[in-house]
């Protein structure tokens, strides 16, 4: 695969080779399987559109566009089993992590379940361009499976492994092979960790990623938006992020 390669083809590669096609004659970039069985829409959105996302003209059209399309007899299933990529360019990831707006953002839009799932995939161009080969289940495998030693150390050590690392998080259909060769995702492996580990491995991400305020913060202003204010949530902010967090 030559030249520069955007992050909707990338994402695209890996649909096709999970037997994923387009739909040519429905507006939006709408892809599904021979079965009809699952869907997904890839859209791509700026930083400032991230964190407006439910006040946007853009957000709204797919909405409707999608609202009508699960009136088709043709798409099956497509009004209870939709997936949205979101797909989001950024300059520097660890920064835009740690940005309050954005992690917010990112919370409040893969929590809302109304019309689709959404995932929020962030990018570099940089990044972006070092995965530009890696196409399929297997090539993404190899990437996760050779550094994630690295990747524990430090999240942020290369721009394309934690890429690489939503995409494995984010595709529903990607799976990792265990050594009894039993395939789970990632997200199923992560509930077969010991509670301590688990503990442990969310305790490091939030340590590195956020500052004890930004967590209050964004768990604060959250819970505020959803008018939920009462005084056993505060109280459990307070231990979250004060006491044991």
């Amino acid at each position: 695969m030559g030249g520069v390669v955007s992050m909707k083809e990338l994402i695209t590669t890996f649909l096709e080779s999970n037997n994923f096609n387009r739909i040519e004659d429905t507006d939006i970039n709408l892809f599904t399987n021979r079965l009809k069985s699952e869907y997904f829409i890839i859209h791509e959105n700026s930083v400032e559109e991230l964190v407006n996302y439910f006040n946007l003209e853009k957000s709204n059209a797919v909405i409707e566009r999608f609202t009508t399309l699960t009136t088709s007899k043709r798409l099956e299933n497509i009004k209870k089993n939709t997936t949205m990529f979101i797909l989001v360019e950024v300059d520097n990831l660890k920064q835009s992590f740690k940005d309050e707006r954005i992690q917010k953002s990112i919370l409040l839009i893969e929590e809302d379940f109304y019309y689709f799932r959404k995932f929020v995939i962030l990018y570099t161009a940089e990044g972006r361009e070092e995965l530009k080969g890696i196409t399929n289940n297997e090539a993404l495998v190899e990437v996760l499976e050779k550094d994630f030693l690295k990747f524990e150390n430090d999240m942020f050590f290369s721009e394309s492994y934690f890429i690489a690392m939503e995409l494995g998080v984010k595709m529903p259909f990607f799976v990792l092979p265990r050594r009894e060769s039993v395939y789970q995702t990632i997200e199923q492996q992560f509930e077969n960790i010991e509670k301590e580990k688990k503990d442990d491995i969310l305790i490091n991400w939030y340590s590195n990623v956020l500052t004890n305020d930004e967590r209050k913060n964004i768990i604060s202003d959250t819970l505020t938006d959803y008018e939920n204010d009462s005084d056993i949530i505060i109280d459990l902010i307070e231990n979250l992020t004060v006491g044991g967090f």
